[in-house]
Order: structure tokens, then sequence, then C-alpha cells
């Protein structure tokens, strides 16, 4: 189905081209590219930590950040329910044990009462909080309190939240360790790919340990025939030089690329502001978010949402599903804590709407179109 309004579409030009060009010409394609180590190096001070270690799925960057924290076969670690499923099978590649709590039911993060119940009456290792469409987590200091309280390590999922700010302070700075995705269609795209960033330099040792094959005898001064000895079970998840050269260009241009996110979203708040029938997304206090998604939340019982939604599509707009809430799936059950209700709440009446970086241009004349179909649809249910 062609689409007039596409949902994200990276933003590209002939810096990609420049920087991958040059890859070319170098004859260095995969891991170790000194593109790379340059897009790890402005990632990190993009965000403002130490460290960043780019990988090749935001979904192994989870894995080895988890890996990095020490969690292992028979630990917990709580994953908020409305949330993309590479949250839990992170987990369970570990061996370890998912804890899928319920969000709260406006800004979609992870529910701060549930989790201190949660730390207060179960063993937990970690804790993955995510920054769901790019707006930082209600509670968010609360819940990084907590975590300290209970001495237990915090993981950011920030892959859908570049840029976002929370009180003056980086997302993706907050925890103990912080995990990108660099998917094309998100903030920062390359294809695909992710980023583990940390201000603690012995997790970033054990973070590349891990994701380099667990070979540690690798550096210049290491003996030639040491390259083969591995002295753990590890990944072969490091980036690609070529991926690192688009990375570093989108990087390099990020500031432009957050301008028009931001007025995306703002935009559709201005236009949808007081519409009857319509719910957005909240914003925590304090927060500057990204606005990496914009979505709607419907005041029509389930299946007219999915008519609704039928009907958008074919006037042109792509649109995308809410998550469907983990602690409902038949893989995920068995690892639900109590009730999952809001997370089946928003699943059941959210519509994700286009948020491209185009959408800006024009002071925003796609926006408006989308708006005004939207409200026209509304009417017809």
């Amino acid at each position: 189905m062609p689409f007039k309004y596409h949902l994200n579409e990276p933003h590209l030009d002939e810096k990609e081209i420049e920087y991958v060009t040059q890859v070319l010409k170098m004859g260095w394609l995969s891991a170790g590219g000194s593109f790379t180590k340059r897009f790890e190096d402005a990632f990190a001070e993009m965000v403002g930590v130490k460290h960043a270690l780019a990988v090749q799925s935001g979904t192994a960057a989870l894995h080895t950040a988890m890996l990095a924290l020490g969690v292992k076969t028979g630990d917990k670690v709580v994953v908020p329910n409305y949330t993309c499923g590479a949250c839990v099978s992170s987990v369970l590649q570990t061996g370890a044990t998912p804890v899928i709590i319920d969000v709260d039911p406006h800004n979609f993060g992870m529910d701060l009462a549930i989790l201190e119940e949660v730390l207060s009456t179960q063993k937990i290792k970690t804790v993955m909080v995510v920054h769901v469409y790019g707006l930082p987590c209600k509670n968010f200091e609360q819940i990084a309190q907590l975590c300290q309280k209970h001495n237990v390590p915090l993981l950011e999922d920030a892959s859908e939240a570049h840029g976002s700010v929370l009180n003056g302070k980086k997302i993706g700075s907050f925890g103990d360790v912080a995990a990108f995705s660099v998917r094309s269609e998100k903030m920062i795209g390359v294809g695909e790919g992710g980023l583990v960033v940390t201000n603690n330099k012995e997790y970033y040792d054990k973070a590349k340990f891990y994701a380099s094959r667990a070979a540690p005898h690798r550096g210049e001064k290491d003996p030639w025939h040491h390259k083969y000895i591995y002295t753990d079970v590890g990944m072969n998840y490091l980036l690609p030089h070529t991926l690192g050269a688009i990375g570093l260009a989108q990087v390099e241009k990020f500031p432009e690329i957050l301008r028009r996110k931001q007025m995306v979203g703002e935009l559709y708040r201005t236009l949808f502001k007081d519409v009857p029938g319509i719910k957005l997304q909240e914003i925590a206090p304090g927060s500057e978010p990204c606005y990496w998604l914009n979505c709607v939340m419907l005041n029509k019982p389930e299946e007219v949402v999915r008519k609704i939604g039928n009907e958008l599509m074919k006037q042109g707009i792509e649109i995308r599903p809410a998550f469907w809430p983990l602690g409902d799936l038949n893989a995920f059950k068995s690892y639900a804590y109590k009730s999952q209700e809001n997370g089946k709440k928003i699943f059941q009446s959210l519509i994700v709407l286009p948020s491209s970086v185009k959408l800006a241009e024009n002071n925003g004349q796609g926006v408006r179109e989308i708006v005004e179909i939207v409200k026209n649809v509304l009417k017809q249910y």
C-alpha cells in the first residue's frame, strides 16, 4: 500500500555517502574500523557519558549491557510490560528470569509503586527502565533512587530517546548502563545497530569483552598466537565499519535531526490539544522529549480503534500499533507480575502516527494534514 506520510524516514545526505565511500576505499568493512571508534566517542559525548560501545542491534546492546552487569542464570530482571519484546528476550538470553510489571497508564513508563513492591519482596539483580516513544519515564529520578536504596543496578533502555532530557540531564546518562538502538527508523539510524553506554570503566570493559567473543588477548601488546583464546562464552556483536561511518555522520548532524523531530512532536500536541475523544501521552515534569514517535489514545472501543486505523491507512497515512503488553503474550505470560491492565488498555486505545523528520518541512504542513484527516475520520465513528 503506497503511503503519502511514512511513520519514520532516515535523514540521509551527502555526508553518509562521503564517509561510507572513505570506508570502502580503506578496504576494511568489518568491526574495529576507525570510523566506528569516532562514532562511539561522538555518541558518548552526545549522551554525556565516558564510554560507548557500538554493537549490531538494540537487542544486542541490551544483552551485552546485562552481561556487563553480571546478569546470569537464576537472576531476576524487572521489565515493564509496555515495550518491545527484545526487552524480555534479551533477559532470557542471559538465562535470567524477567519480572514483567505494569506501567503508568498516562506516560507508559514503569510504575514506581509496583517497582517498589517488587524490590521490597524479591531479590532483583537489575531493573530495566524504558523511555517509551522518546518521552522520559515518569518518576524516573525516584526510580533511580529506589534502585540505589536496594543496591540494584539500573539499566536504561534509551533505544527510543536519543536527545531527550530530564531536569537538564541527558537520558542514557542516569543508569549504571544504558542501551540505545540505531536501527534505521530511530533518531540516529545506521540500518541495524545499537550502543552500550556507561560512565563505569569496569562495565564498559566487560561489555567489550562479551561483545567481541570473550577473546581478551587481541591487543597490540598481546602475543599473536593468543588471538583465539576464549575465556568465556562471548558474542560476535561489534558493529561493522561501514555502519560506524553512517553513525558518525548521523551524530554530527544530530542537532538538526532533534530540532526537526521536536518541532513535529510539539506541533502535534498543539493541534490535538482539546480535541474531543483524544488523549496524548503524558510528558513527565521536567522532561524535554525527543518525540521519536507520536501517538493518540482514542476514547473508543478496541474494535472501533482498529477500524479507524484501517481508514487512516486507506487515506495514505502509515500508522503503527501500540506494543502488545508483554505480560499478556503466551510466550511471556508466566513472567507477568500481578495485573497487566494498564498495558492492555494502552494497547486497545492507541494509534502511532507518522513522525518522520520530513514532516517538519514546509512549516509542518504534513502534520497539519494528518491531524485534519484524523479529526475527520473520528467524526465518522
